[in-house]
Protein backbone atom coordinates (compact mmCIF):
# COMPACT_ATOMS: atom_id res chain seq x y z
CA UNK A 1 0.00 0.00 0.00
CA UNK A 2 1.38 3.42 -1.00
CA UNK A 3 1.63 6.32 1.45
CA UNK A 4 0.08 9.55 0.17
CA UNK A 5 2.09 12.76 0.19
CA UNK A 6 1.23 16.19 -1.22
CA UNK A 7 4.37 18.09 -2.28
CA UNK A 8 4.34 21.77 -3.18
CA UNK A 9 6.69 23.24 -5.81
CA UNK A 10 6.96 26.13 -8.28
CA UNK A 11 7.59 26.25 -12.02
CA UNK A 12 11.37 26.03 -11.76
CA UNK A 13 13.84 23.74 -13.48
CA UNK A 14 15.42 22.62 -10.22
CA UNK A 15 12.10 20.90 -9.48
CA UNK A 16 13.29 18.29 -12.01
CA UNK A 17 13.94 15.45 -9.54
CA UNK A 18 10.34 15.65 -8.30
CA UNK A 19 8.89 15.71 -11.81
CA UNK A 20 11.09 12.77 -12.82
CA UNK A 21 10.29 10.82 -9.65
CA UNK A 22 6.57 11.14 -10.31
CA UNK A 23 6.55 10.70 -14.08
CA UNK A 24 8.92 7.72 -14.16
CA UNK A 25 7.24 5.90 -11.27
CA UNK A 26 10.15 6.33 -8.85
CA UNK A 27 7.91 7.57 -6.04
CA UNK A 28 5.59 4.61 -6.58
CA UNK A 29 8.57 2.21 -6.65
CA UNK A 30 9.47 3.39 -3.14
CA UNK A 31 5.93 3.05 -1.79
CA UNK A 32 4.88 6.69 -2.10
CA UNK A 33 1.71 8.03 -3.72
CA UNK A 34 3.03 11.53 -4.47
CA UNK A 35 0.82 14.37 -5.66
CA UNK A 36 2.82 17.35 -6.94
CA UNK A 37 1.04 20.66 -6.33
CA UNK A 38 2.34 23.44 -8.59
CA UNK A 39 1.81 26.62 -6.58
CA UNK A 40 1.64 30.20 -7.93
CA UNK A 41 4.00 31.71 -5.34
CA UNK A 42 6.31 30.94 -2.45
CA UNK A 43 3.81 32.48 -0.04
CA UNK A 44 1.31 29.80 -1.11
CA UNK A 45 3.95 27.13 -0.47
CA UNK A 46 4.64 28.40 3.05
CA UNK A 47 0.94 28.68 3.89
CA UNK A 48 0.35 25.16 2.59
CA UNK A 49 2.94 23.79 5.00
CA UNK A 50 1.61 25.74 7.99
CA UNK A 51 -2.11 25.18 7.45
CA UNK A 52 -1.99 21.50 6.42
CA UNK A 53 -2.57 21.96 2.71
CA UNK A 54 0.78 20.31 1.98
CA UNK A 55 2.71 17.45 3.52
CA UNK A 56 6.02 18.58 2.04
CA UNK A 57 7.52 21.25 -0.19
CA UNK A 58 10.56 21.93 -2.32
CA UNK A 59 11.70 25.21 -0.79
CA UNK A 60 14.77 27.36 -0.18
CA UNK A 61 16.15 27.22 3.38
CA UNK A 62 15.53 30.85 4.45
CA UNK A 63 11.78 30.55 3.83
CA UNK A 64 11.64 27.12 5.47
CA UNK A 65 13.42 28.53 8.52
CA UNK A 66 11.24 31.63 8.80
CA UNK A 67 8.12 29.52 8.28
CA UNK A 68 9.24 27.25 11.12
CA UNK A 69 9.75 30.35 13.29
CA UNK A 70 6.08 31.30 12.87
CA UNK A 71 6.18 33.98 10.17
CA UNK A 72 3.13 32.49 8.38
CA UNK A 73 0.83 32.63 11.38
CA UNK A 74 2.06 29.88 13.68
CA UNK A 75 5.23 27.93 14.42
CA UNK A 76 5.72 24.58 12.71
CA UNK A 77 8.40 21.94 13.12
CA UNK A 78 10.42 21.99 9.88
CA UNK A 79 13.89 20.52 9.83
CA UNK A 80 16.52 20.92 7.09
CA UNK A 81 14.91 18.16 5.03
CA UNK A 82 16.47 16.43 2.02
CA UNK A 83 18.93 18.50 -0.06
CA UNK A 84 17.77 18.57 -3.69
CA UNK A 85 19.45 21.33 -5.70
CA UNK A 86 22.35 23.72 -5.44
CA UNK A 87 23.28 26.87 -7.33
CA UNK A 88 21.48 27.97 -10.47
CA UNK A 89 20.26 31.42 -9.45
CA UNK A 90 21.08 34.36 -11.74
CA UNK A 91 20.95 38.14 -11.50
CA UNK A 92 19.62 39.79 -14.67
CA UNK A 93 19.76 43.50 -15.49
CA UNK A 94 17.84 45.18 -18.29
CA UNK A 95 19.87 45.74 -21.46
CA UNK A 96 22.67 44.03 -23.35
CA UNK A 97 26.45 44.39 -23.28
CA UNK A 98 26.43 45.68 -19.71
CA UNK A 99 29.98 46.38 -18.44
CA UNK A 100 31.25 43.86 -15.89
CA UNK A 101 30.02 44.45 -12.36
CA UNK A 102 32.15 41.72 -10.76
CA UNK A 103 35.26 40.76 -12.74
CA UNK A 104 37.17 43.93 -11.95
CA UNK A 105 38.33 46.11 -9.04
CA UNK A 106 35.99 47.69 -6.46
CA UNK A 107 35.99 51.16 -8.00
CA UNK A 108 35.32 49.92 -11.54
CA UNK A 109 32.54 47.59 -10.32
CA UNK A 110 30.83 50.54 -8.68
CA UNK A 111 31.32 52.76 -11.72
CA UNK A 112 29.96 50.16 -14.11
CA UNK A 113 26.87 49.58 -12.00
CA UNK A 114 26.32 53.33 -11.74
CA UNK A 115 26.58 53.67 -15.52
CA UNK A 116 23.82 51.08 -15.89
CA UNK A 117 21.69 52.51 -13.09
CA UNK A 118 21.82 56.14 -14.16
CA UNK A 119 21.28 55.17 -17.80
CA UNK A 120 17.76 54.03 -16.93
CA UNK A 121 16.87 57.60 -15.87
CA UNK A 122 14.89 56.25 -12.95
CA UNK A 123 15.47 54.28 -9.76
CA UNK A 124 15.91 50.65 -10.87
CA UNK A 125 13.30 48.19 -9.72
CA UNK A 126 14.78 44.73 -9.02
CA UNK A 127 12.61 41.70 -8.31
CA UNK A 128 13.29 38.72 -6.07
CA UNK A 129 11.08 35.70 -5.60
CA UNK A 130 10.53 36.22 -1.86
CA UNK A 131 12.02 38.32 0.92
CA UNK A 132 13.13 35.21 2.83
CA UNK A 133 15.01 33.66 -0.07
CA UNK A 134 18.52 32.74 -1.12
CA UNK A 135 17.83 35.06 -4.07
CA UNK A 136 17.39 38.07 -1.80
CA UNK A 137 20.56 37.22 0.13
CA UNK A 138 22.53 36.77 -3.10
CA UNK A 139 21.20 40.08 -4.45
CA UNK A 140 22.21 41.82 -1.21
CA UNK A 141 25.75 40.46 -1.55
CA UNK A 142 25.88 41.60 -5.17
CA UNK A 143 24.74 45.12 -4.28
CA UNK A 144 27.35 45.23 -1.54
CA UNK A 145 30.07 44.27 -4.03
CA UNK A 146 29.08 47.07 -6.40
CA UNK A 147 28.77 49.48 -3.45
CA UNK A 148 25.09 50.16 -4.05
CA UNK A 149 22.70 51.06 -1.24
CA UNK A 150 19.75 48.62 -1.39
CA UNK A 151 17.44 51.16 0.28
CA UNK A 152 18.38 54.24 -1.72
CA UNK A 153 19.89 53.19 -5.05
CA UNK A 154 17.37 50.51 -6.06
CA UNK A 155 13.84 49.39 -5.24
CA UNK A 156 13.37 45.71 -4.42
CA UNK A 157 10.02 44.07 -5.13
CA UNK A 158 8.65 40.56 -4.63
CA UNK A 159 7.38 38.59 -7.64
CA UNK A 160 6.86 34.90 -8.55
CA UNK A 161 9.74 33.76 -10.78
CA UNK A 162 7.62 32.76 -13.77
CA UNK A 163 6.18 36.30 -13.95
CA UNK A 164 9.53 38.02 -14.21
CA UNK A 165 10.05 37.58 -17.95
CA UNK A 166 6.79 39.37 -18.81
CA UNK A 167 7.46 42.00 -16.14
CA UNK A 168 10.89 42.70 -17.63
CA UNK A 169 9.43 42.88 -21.15
CA UNK A 170 6.71 45.29 -19.98
CA UNK A 171 9.29 47.46 -18.14
CA UNK A 172 7.53 46.74 -14.86
CA UNK A 173 10.94 45.76 -13.46
CA UNK A 174 14.52 46.49 -14.51
CA UNK A 175 16.11 43.26 -13.36
CA UNK A 176 15.71 40.27 -11.10
CA UNK A 177 17.33 37.44 -9.22
CA UNK A 178 15.57 34.13 -9.86
CA UNK A 179 16.16 30.43 -10.23
CA UNK A 180 16.57 28.45 -13.44
CA UNK A 181 15.65 28.75 -16.24
CA UNK A 182 14.29 32.31 -16.03
CA UNK A 183 17.60 34.21 -16.16
CA UNK A 184 18.70 32.24 -19.20
CA UNK A 185 15.32 32.82 -20.84
CA UNK A 186 15.63 36.60 -20.33
CA UNK A 187 19.08 36.51 -21.89
CA UNK A 188 17.97 34.39 -24.86
CA UNK A 189 15.07 36.75 -25.54
CA UNK A 190 17.33 39.81 -25.42
CA UNK A 191 15.41 41.30 -22.50
CA UNK A 192 18.39 41.50 -20.19
CA UNK A 193 21.88 40.26 -19.43
CA UNK A 194 23.03 37.79 -16.80
CA UNK A 195 25.62 39.78 -14.89
CA UNK A 196 26.10 37.51 -11.87
CA UNK A 197 24.80 34.31 -10.37
CA UNK A 198 25.16 31.70 -7.68
CA UNK A 199 28.57 30.72 -9.05
CA UNK A 200 29.86 34.29 -8.63
CA UNK A 201 28.38 35.04 -5.21
CA UNK A 202 28.18 31.72 -3.31
CA UNK A 203 29.36 28.89 -5.53
CA UNK A 204 27.61 25.56 -4.94
CA UNK A 205 25.24 26.86 -2.30
CA UNK A 206 22.25 24.80 -1.16
CA UNK A 207 19.28 26.14 -3.11
CA UNK A 208 16.26 23.84 -2.63
CA UNK A 209 15.57 21.34 0.10
CA UNK A 210 12.57 19.04 0.42
CA UNK A 211 11.05 19.66 3.84
CA UNK A 212 8.26 17.58 5.34
CA UNK A 213 5.78 18.40 8.05
CA UNK A 214 6.13 16.63 11.37
CA UNK A 215 2.55 15.42 11.03
CA UNK A 216 3.37 13.49 7.84
CA UNK A 217 6.81 12.27 8.89
CA UNK A 218 5.56 10.83 12.16
CA UNK A 219 2.78 8.84 10.50
CA UNK A 220 5.28 6.05 9.73
CA UNK A 221 8.94 5.68 10.80
CA UNK A 222 10.08 4.53 7.36
CA UNK A 223 8.36 7.22 5.26
CA UNK A 224 11.27 9.66 5.34
CA UNK A 225 13.70 6.90 4.36
CA UNK A 226 11.48 5.98 1.42
CA UNK A 227 11.23 9.63 0.37
CA UNK A 228 14.98 10.10 0.62
CA UNK A 229 15.59 6.97 -1.46
CA UNK A 230 13.18 8.17 -4.14
CA UNK A 231 14.74 11.65 -4.33
CA UNK A 232 18.23 10.15 -4.41
CA UNK A 233 17.35 7.91 -7.35
CA UNK A 234 15.66 10.75 -9.24
CA UNK A 235 18.59 13.10 -8.59
CA UNK A 236 21.06 10.58 -10.00
CA UNK A 237 18.88 10.31 -13.09
CA UNK A 238 18.94 14.10 -13.43
CA UNK A 239 22.74 14.24 -13.20
CA UNK A 240 23.23 11.76 -16.07
CA UNK A 241 23.84 13.68 -19.34
CA UNK A 242 22.24 10.85 -21.31
CA UNK A 243 18.93 11.77 -19.67
CA UNK A 244 19.02 15.52 -20.32
CA UNK A 245 16.82 15.44 -23.47
CA UNK A 246 14.14 13.52 -21.58
CA UNK A 247 14.33 15.86 -18.59
CA UNK A 248 14.00 18.93 -20.81
CA UNK A 249 11.04 17.34 -22.60
CA UNK A 250 9.25 16.58 -19.36
CA UNK A 251 9.91 20.01 -17.83
CA UNK A 252 8.74 21.67 -21.06
CA UNK A 253 5.47 19.75 -21.16
CA UNK A 254 2.36 21.65 -20.10
CA UNK A 255 1.24 21.38 -16.50
CA UNK A 256 -1.81 19.44 -17.69
CA UNK A 257 0.61 16.95 -19.27
CA UNK A 258 2.64 16.43 -16.08
CA UNK A 259 5.23 19.10 -16.90
CA UNK A 260 6.00 22.65 -15.79
CA UNK A 261 5.64 24.46 -19.15
CA UNK A 262 9.23 25.72 -18.99
CA UNK A 263 10.92 27.24 -22.07
CA UNK A 264 12.80 24.32 -23.69
CA UNK A 265 15.94 26.06 -25.00
CA UNK A 266 16.62 27.91 -21.76
CA UNK A 267 15.98 24.72 -19.79
CA UNK A 268 18.36 22.80 -22.03
CA UNK A 269 21.13 25.31 -21.36
CA UNK A 270 20.99 25.05 -17.56
CA UNK A 271 21.10 21.25 -17.31
CA UNK A 272 23.78 19.99 -14.88
CA UNK A 273 27.42 19.84 -15.98
CA UNK A 274 26.87 22.05 -19.02
CA UNK A 275 29.47 24.66 -19.93
CA UNK A 276 27.54 27.11 -17.82
CA UNK A 277 28.75 28.06 -14.36
CA UNK A 278 25.16 28.87 -13.37
CA UNK A 279 23.76 25.47 -14.35
CA UNK A 280 21.71 23.78 -11.64
CA UNK A 281 23.21 20.77 -9.85
CA UNK A 282 21.74 17.86 -7.91
CA UNK A 283 24.86 16.28 -6.37
CA UNK A 284 25.81 16.80 -2.74
CA UNK A 285 28.21 15.77 -0.03
CA UNK A 286 27.64 16.27 3.69
CA UNK A 287 30.27 19.02 3.64
CA UNK A 288 28.43 20.87 0.85
CA UNK A 289 25.22 20.95 2.87
CA UNK A 290 26.87 22.02 6.14
CA UNK A 291 28.74 24.89 4.55
CA UNK A 292 25.66 26.03 2.63
CA UNK A 293 23.44 26.08 5.70
CA UNK A 294 26.09 27.93 7.72
CA UNK A 295 26.34 30.66 5.05
CA UNK A 296 22.56 31.01 4.93
CA UNK A 297 22.20 31.23 8.72
CA UNK A 298 24.95 33.84 8.94
CA UNK A 299 23.42 35.90 6.12
CA UNK A 300 20.01 35.74 7.81
CA UNK A 301 21.57 36.92 11.07
CA UNK A 302 23.19 39.82 9.20
CA UNK A 303 19.70 40.82 8.00
CA UNK A 304 18.50 40.62 11.63
CA UNK A 305 15.86 38.08 10.75
CA UNK A 306 16.89 35.72 13.56
CA UNK A 307 16.96 36.32 17.31
CA UNK A 308 18.89 34.37 19.95
CA UNK A 309 15.64 32.56 20.77
CA UNK A 310 15.27 31.62 17.10
CA UNK A 311 18.81 30.22 17.10
CA UNK A 312 18.00 27.91 20.00
CA UNK A 313 14.92 26.65 18.18
CA UNK A 314 16.89 26.14 14.96
CA UNK A 315 19.38 24.06 16.92
CA UNK A 316 16.56 21.90 18.26
CA UNK A 317 15.17 21.46 14.71
CA UNK A 318 18.56 20.38 13.35
CA UNK A 319 19.39 23.38 11.15
CA UNK A 320 22.59 24.41 12.93
CA UNK A 321 25.97 22.77 12.44
CA UNK A 322 29.06 23.18 14.68
CA UNK A 323 30.45 25.99 12.51
CA UNK A 324 27.24 28.02 12.58
CA UNK A 325 27.31 31.42 14.21
CA UNK A 326 25.34 31.40 17.46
Amino acid sequence: MSSAIRIGLLRLADSAPLIIARNLGIFEKHGLDAELVVSPSWANIADGLVWNGLDAALIFPPLAIMTAMGHRGREINLGPGIPVSRGGNTIVLRGQYIPSCLDTDDITRHQNFEIWRTGLRRRPKLAVVHLYSTHFLILMDFLKRVRANPEQDVEIVIMPPDRMIDALADEEIDGFCAGPPWGTEADLRGLGSIIAGSADIHAGHLEKTLVTTQRWGQSSPVLLQDLQAAIGEASRFCMNPCNFPEIVRQLSNSTTNDGLALPPEATKQIMPDQNNSNAMQFNFSALDVDLSINWIIQAMQAQRWLTSINMKRLHALGWLTPASVA
